[in-house]
């Protein structure tokens, strides 16, 4: 399967992780025991894109869509829905994928989803928080949440909301989504995202999930 796209607000800093996160076939392996170094290093923190935000953040996505999951001709869709965070250029992105982890087998609906698993990967996700530092500039870095909890409240043709809560995050290669070894990593703690949905057209083609669909692009914080 291809990959996918969500987020956010920051607990604790974005740290430089150790080598435990460096296991290429588990997303986020070790990115725990990273996280709660000292967040504080000067050094460290200058080769992190995504900074930290102590209070919870609450905004209005700026684009929420329904696209086509490309290859399904339009029998399945996916959502997506970002806003940006106080900082430099720093983007969270919640996408939900019909058919994919925890919606393995069936639709995208609300509820709770616990991150874990499949949807701990972006790879074979259906509930998927992306990170964006930097975008943009030189210092550009992708994340991806590989724990967490995900309260979807509205997922329609009209209306796109979720809160999420103690999230992890680690760095993932932008072309593979597989965890950068030593890379950086971030806690946060809370954000809530809403908005209101376009429907985007298109047939879909192609295989798998990361290509977009449906006229929606596959980056982060792009419309």
């Amino acid at each position: 399967m291809g990959a996918r796209y969500l987020v956010v607000c920051l607990l604790v800093g974005c740290t430089v992780g150790s080598s435990s996160t460096g296991d290429d076939n588990e997303t986020g392996s070790g990115s725990g025991s990273d996280t709660g170094s000292d967040g504080g290093s000067d050094m460290e923190s200058a080769t992190c894109s995504l900074d930290s935000q102590s209070s919870a953040q609450t905004f209005d996505a700026v684009q929420a869509e329904q696209c086509n999951v490309p290859g399904s001709q339009g029998a399945k869709h996916f959502y997506r829905g970002f806003g940006m965070l106080p900082g430099d250029m720093e983007y969270v992105q919640l996408e939900l994928w019909d058919g994919q982890g925890v919606f393995t087998g069936t639709t995208v609906a609300p509820g709770t989803y616990t991150i874990g698993g499949s949807d701990a990967d972006y790879n074979t996700c259906g509930v998927c928080v992306r990170g964006l530092g930097g975008k943009g500039e030189a210092t550009q870095t992708e994340y991806f949440a590989v724990s967490g909890t995900v309260d979807v409240t509205a997922a329609s043709t009209t209306a796109f909301a979720a809160n999420m809560s103690n999230l992890s995050f680690v760095e993932v290669d932008p072309s593979t989504y597989v965890a950068v070894p030593g890379g950086c990593t971030a806690t946060l703690a809370s954000v809530a995202l809403s908005g209101t949905v376009t429907v985007e057209g298109g047939g879909g083609g192609g295989g798998g999930g990361g290509g977009g669909g449906g006229n929606c692009p596959s980056t982060i914080g792009d419309l």
